[in-house]
Parts: structure tokens; sequence; C-alpha cells
């Protein structure tokens, strides 16, 4: 059975080299099965603009006194060890912790999945594949928009479908940076 780590970020801003994680959520499935989650709000260490505040409901007052990213960096890259790292749109958010964890001088490099590509082939047709809308069109619960534990719950999910209607085998053909097949045998 493969491994996933469902993840979503909440940051202050689109650019990975000067905004930040204020928040992360990080859902683990063994196949269908949610075996673990972890959810932190993260202290950027800059201002968060009133566009960020208005779109996530996280603002500075939030975030103070919460851990900076180097003080989680560790427990989330042992988090992800072994499992296939799942988004919906997973470049932003892989780019986003990648860039995190080299700060803490943490390399990280793993198979990729994004929902948004799985979703236009598994469930092709849906007026949108924005996460809120492929969800209502799916008849997925409505959730927090814009908070990472709900979006990263949302998104594992639609992951859920995916592999009910396609198996294991159609998923992973959607999966980027796969290296080798020994690097399958040890996500599963």
């Amino acid at each position: 059975m493969l491994k996933f780590a469902v993840v979503d970020l909440e940051t202050t801003g689109g650019k990975k080299d000067c905004n930040r994680i204020m928040e992360i959520g990080i859902a683990l499935l063994d196949g269908s099965e949610v075996v673990g989650t972890f959810h932190s709000l993260v202290d950027p260490g800059q201002p968060i603009t009133p566009f960020v505040r208005e779109l996530t409901g996280i603002d500075d007052a939030m975030v103070s006194g919460q851990p900076q990213f180097g003080a989680i960096a560790e427990h989330v890259a042992e988090l992800l060890t072994d499992r296939i790292f799942v988004a919906h749109n997973v470049q932003f958010d892989c780019k986003f912790l990648t860039t995190e964890l080299k700060r803490c001088c943490i390399k990280y490099n793993p198979p990729r999945l994004c929902t948004v590509k799985l979703s236009r082939r598994v469930f092709p047709g849906q007026p949108s594949y924005s996460l809120h809308k492929l969800t209502e069109s799916l008849g997925l619960p409505d959730f927090n928009h814009h908070r990472a534990m709900d979006d990263t719950m949302a998104a594992a999910e639609i992951l859920k479908l995916a592999l009910g209607k396609v198996g294991e085998a159609g998923v992973l053909k959607e999966v980027k940076n796969l290296k080798s097949r020994d690097q399958v045998s040890g996500l599963r």
C-alpha cells in the first residue's frame, strides 16, 4: 500500500524566497487510511499583509508566540520521510516547504502528486478544479477554506476518491519525481 503525506501551507505571500510559512497541515495516509495528522501555526517572522489576513483569517496576533519554522523543521521532515508528497497545486506547497527546510539545512526532494492534475485525469469535465469548487462538485463536505488543516483534509478526501476509482496503479501514474522502482517499494 502506498504511503502519502498530504500537505497544505498558508504563507505570507506567493514568493518562496521572501515570504514564509505561517501555517502547516499534514495528513499521513497509508493507502486510503489517515494514520496521523500534524498541524501548527508558525511565526513567519514578518508581518502578514492585509490581503493574506483577509484570505486566511490568520493575523499577526494568532502567529505571535507560535514556533518559528526552524523549531518544527526536523519533526516535519521526519513525518514526510518515505511518503509521496501530495498537495492541491503541489508545486507551490512543495517549493515553499523545500525552501524552508533548506534554510534549516534539511535536503528534501520527494516524489510529488498534484491533486489538481490527478483530478483532471480521474474526474474529467468538472466545472472547476479549485479545491473548494472541486470538493463541492464531488459531493464532499464543505470546509474552512484557506486554513491549512482543513485544506489538507479536503485534498486527502479527493485523493481517497481517486484511489477508489483508479487504484494505486492509476494514482502512481501521476506521481512525479519517482527515481526508480526501488523508490516505489520504499513508499509502500
